[in-house]
């Protein structure tokens, strides 16, 4: 502590505290766990040992929460002025009805409502609709135009069968 030689003298003394919060507080927003780090410079080095050494390293895909994911998909498709094009469009439908499917709820793609009940019929439509979606957006490699060529070239053989 500082202590004036004259008493009479009117110190004044600047609090600085607020500064080193501020300062604490924007390290720890920009810096990076001690686990993170630890692990990154394992992943690192583990990646310059299969370069080195010629070998393949196993990737692990990251895991994604369905809901998540679910949400995600129904934001992009049906928010206002979400804008897709017809690819981008049906390739969400389709992961979204996919992701719906894995997770053990209602196919979209069938009919739904109070007196519905989906037949085996509207089962079989539903995946063929899928099924030729896929194949379309496959087919167009990214290209809306071509997807939306081939979809309406196609959409003969969604809305009646071909006989087998």
């Amino acid at each position: 502590m500082f202590i004036p030689e004259n008493e009479n003298e009117n110190v004044v003394v600047e609090d600085n505290t607020n500064d080193y919060i501020d300062q604490i507080k924007k390290l720890k927003e920009t810096s990076v766990s001690r686990d993170d780090y630890d692990k990154l410079k394992a992943d690192n080095k583990r990646l310059i040992e299969a370069l080195a050494s010629g070998t393949q390293m196993d990737v692990v895909e990251p895991k994604v929460n369905t809901a998540d994911k679910i949400n995600e998909l129904r934001t992009k498709l049906f928010s206002k002025g979400s804008n897709l094009n017809n690819l981008d469009y049906c390739k969400t439908a389709v992961e979204l009805r996919d992701a719906l499917i894995e997770k053990g709820e209602r196919d979209p793609f069938l009919p739904f409502g109070h007196n519905v009940i989906a037949t085996e019929s509207d089962i079989e439509s539903a995946e063929r609709v899928a099924t030729v979606m896929k194949e379309c957006i496959d087919y167009a490699d990214g290209d809306s135009d071509r997807f939306t060529n081939e979809l309406q070239r196609r959409s003969v053989d969604v809305v009646i069968p071909k006989k087998k």
